[in-house]
């Protein structure tokens, strides 16, 4: 059996069109007319475009059946080992799908686009018994290579070959690269178990269910195979807080989730325990449990051991919002600019919270910077798109509804589209989009954010008796229900009576029960 990439290459390729397009896609960090013109406390892209690096890997032509999975995982490993080892911003994560070379022409051309200075281009395939990479460093500015060559280490030795790319970054631009983290090093003394990592890790960045569990298997699997595999422990466990996110808002399966979750991270922190990341995963999931409470104490040891880390101030915001306190978040999040602007998700937690206050063009260039880091996000495209309506930005609402939905779910374009149609009081077309989306088989399997979406089309159709039935899939128990009833999409929406008790509860000792 083969496998394809081929979906998730033409899903970047997509993205890649729409920033060359013009700025109605907002890819550009800067754009001089996109989400309104005021002068924003949104710290401006400080890094020189001399530290901004593209990769682009691709299975060979005939390669083993399991190299297109290499490709794919070895392409986030070294974004992420170049990003943390070398702080350097990596624009954009590209993969080339399938077989075949990937073509340092369009990885040139995409990385002007994405504003890169470097591009790393490679080819994996496996030959007898390893792995090798032939790879080629172009200067995005110029199209010259600057180097290339072939790495070689035995099938199962993923942690070298990541070495070695990030090496060729080391020697570009003269720096020197820190030793990574424990969670961060791919050891492992069963190949079969590295080999279920990297399944695991090419399906992990995905954002519907089928395939984020496809990945929790792969993973579960790679720590059967080596229970000190501790790179797939961490992984599991953030794995987990991405389905918590994303897809999943039934009791019993959120709860199982965070018991994973917890499981995991706390193996990890058993051999590093003072990791901040790991720490901060660990406060990540004792929120989706619903117990804030628990996550104030590593929140005061991150401000510790790391008070300027973004997942420090991303966890610290996202405790004050647990216990009711918005305000506060806010003002963390606001405080600490300079430190979240090269966070996804610390960007996405002050967008939210901007967007809550009425700010709707700081949150807009807040998702622009998020949208600049990584362009394959498809929430941030969500949420501009629902912000840029209300700023009367349709053309460009439109369109970012257009590329939520093929980077993320086609629902999520269908939903935000929606929502623009009712903008514009094009309410047929509106009640179009959504009426399949709000069968009950629809709305039982929709994860969190599909349902506020599905309940914020109801209610600016009004019909808020469909809107409530929404609302009542998401549990009593998931500890962001209690954010609904300053949901700006929710209106004069009155909250089903069943969940008030279970409200004012998490409001009054932090937790859920």
């Amino acid at each position: 059996m083969r496998y394809s990439l081929a979906p998730g290459a033409a899903a970047l390729a997509f993205v890649a069109l729409c920033a060359s397009s013009a700025r109605a896609q907002g890819l550009d960090p800067t754009p001089a007319s996109q989400c309104g013109e005021r002068v924003v406390t949104v710290q401006p892209d400080s890094a020189v475009a001399d530290s901004r690096v593209l990769i682009r890997f691709a299975a060979g032509l005939a390669s083993d059946t399991d190299d297109a999975f290499l490709a794919r995982a070895l392409g986030t490993l070294v974004a992420e080992r170049i990003r943390q080892t070398l702080s350097l911003d990596v624009r954009s994560r590209g993969f080339s799908g399938g077989s075949g070379s990937a073509s340092a022409a369009s990885a040139v051309a995409e990385g002007r686009v994405l504003g890169v200075r470097y591009v790393l281009v490679g080819t994996v395939q496996r030959r007898d018994d390893r792995s090798v990479i032939d790879w080629r460093l172009v200067d995005a500015r110029s199209g010259k290579q600057t180097s290339s060559g072939t790495a070689s280490e035995p099938v199962g030795a993923v942690d070298s070959l990541v070495n070695a790319m990030t090496s060729v970054m080391t020697r570009a631009l003269g720096r020197t690269a820190s030793r990574p983290a424990a969670r961060d090093r791919l050891h492992s003394r069963s190949p079969s178990a590295i080999l279920s990592f990297l399944r695991g890790l090419a399906e992990a960045e995905a954002f519907d269910r089928a395939r984020l569990q496809s990945a929790a298997r792969a993973l579960q699997r790679a720590i059967e195979l080596d229970r000190s595999f501790i790179a797939a422990r961490y992984r599991l466990a953030e794995l987990s807080v991405r389905q918590l996110d994303w897809v999943e808002h039934g009791d019993r399966a959120r709860a199982l989730l965070v018991q994973t979750g917890l499981w995991s991270i706390g193996a990890v922190l058993l051999k590093e325990p003072y990791d901040p990341p790991a720490l901060a995963l660990m406060g990540r999931l004792y929120l989706h449990k619903g117990t804030p409470a628990l996550a104030q104490p590593i929140v005061a040891s991150l401000r510790t051991l790391a008070p300027d880390d973004p997942a420090t101030v991303e966890l610290d915001a996202r405790v004050a919002r647990a216990l009711g306190h918005d305000e506060d978040a806010l003002n963390i999040v606001r405080a600490s600019a300079s430190a979240t602007e090269r966070s996804i998700d610390a960007l996405m937690v002050r967008a939210d919270l901007e967007r809550r206050v009425g700010d709707r063009v700081v949150a807009c260039r807040v998702l622009n910077r998020a949208i600049s880091l990584d362009a394959t996000h498809a929430p941030a495209y969500v949420w501009r798109a629902i912000v840029r309506s209300t700023l009367g930005e349709l053309r460009e609402g439109w369109g970012d509804a257009e590329v939520a939905s093929r980077l993320g779910r086609a629902d999520w374009g269908e939903l935000t589209g929606a929502l623009i149609d009712v903008a514009v009081r094009d309410t047929v077309r509106a009640r179009t989009r959504v009426k399949p989306l709000m069968t009950p088989s629809s709305l039982d399997s929709a994860g969190w954010l599909d349902l506020v979406l599905r309940a914020a089309v109801a209610n600016s159709l009004t019909t808020p008796a469909a809107a409530q039935q929404a609302i009542l899939r998401i549990s009593c128990r998931d500890p962001r229900r209690i954010g609904l009833s300053n949901e700006p999409l929710l209106r004069y929406l009155r909250l089903p009576s069943n969940c008030v008790g279970g409200i004012a509860a998490i409001r009054r000792d932090g937790s859920s029960g």
